[in-house]
């Protein structure tokens, strides 16, 4: 049986009736991760046990991590739903939430930017940058914005006012000219010029944009406030999307002003 159902069998057993409502299928347990940054109580205790019952009994607790060799239990305000920039890597502790807390109001939740101004650098025919915002799923190329083979293409969305934006997505063209995303660069920020603006993630590696009509992720960790989101590929190459879509939290919970004003 793995860690997470000894330790629901266990919780079960020591838990009061008005704690149960946390222990549920969508119970969620990590080993070797921690939520770092939203502790609000720390405590030795004997088990992980004892530190589940005291989050699941606490109105303020939203998830706790478990040091098995310390006994070290803290209390944490948020999810990893909710922090996804802080839930990284850490040997031999434990991470575990509950339902009651998994989508919490201030967790990352998308919003559509369906309809909204696009631009790019240059058009190929008719696929105009607004193709990439249109709301379509298909991955075939006249529902793709497509530019010339330049050097530096770009692509850019104006979101019409600041959002705090977590994750941005990209769902590239079907066929062989999927490769062609390799070193798209993903940026937000509040400059019209869009390498100006502060980077989301990583450049898309050739992997990622080998599968045809793949989906890559970008997560802005830590989160951007930005009016623009935009793609650009620093070299010689024709940039091509089929859709943006866009994650975000509530505004007042943004680190701050990205750098690129």
């Amino acid at each position: 049986m793995s860690p997470a159902g000894i330790f629901l069998i266990l919780l079960v057993k020591s838990c009061h009736a008005q704690c149960r409502h946390w222990l549920t299928p969508e119970f969620h347990f990590a080993s070797n991760r921690i939520l770092q940054g939203h502790v609000f109580q720390t405590k030795t205790v004997s088990s992980a046990v004892g530190c589940g019952r005291d989050c699941s009994m606490d109105q303020q607790c939203a998830s706790f991590n478990y040091n098995a060799s310390s006994h070290l239990c803290e209390l944490n305000n948020k999810t990893r739903l909710q922090s996804p920039c802080t839930f990284v890597e850490k040997q031999g502790v434990f991470y575990f939430e509950g339902k009651k807390t998994s989508a919490g109001a201030d967790g990352s939740r998308a919003f559509s930017i369906v309809g909204q101004p696009a631009q790019q650098s240059s058009n190929y025919t008719n696929w105009f940058a607004g193709k990439a915002v249109d709301g379509s799923s298909s991955t075939t190329k006249n529902y793709c914005s497509h530019t010339l083979d330049e050097q530096a293409p770009w692509w850019r969305v104006d979101l019409g006012e600041d959002h705090c934006i977590s994750k941005v997505r990209i769902l590239n063209r079907a066929g062989s000219t999927s490769r062609r995303l390799t070193g798209a660069v993903v940026r937000a920020g509040d400059n019209t010029t869009v390498t100006n603006n502060p980077t989301c993630g990583s450049p898309v590696t050739a992997a990622q944009a080998k599968p045809s009509g793949g989906t890559i992720e970008f997560d802005c960790c830590p989160e951007l406030r930005a009016r623009y989101i935009s793609v650009d590929i620093p070299s010689k190459s024709i940039l091509q999307l089929c859709e943006v879509t866009v994650e975000e939290i509530p505004i007042d919970h943004c680190p701050g002003k990205s750098s690129g004003e």
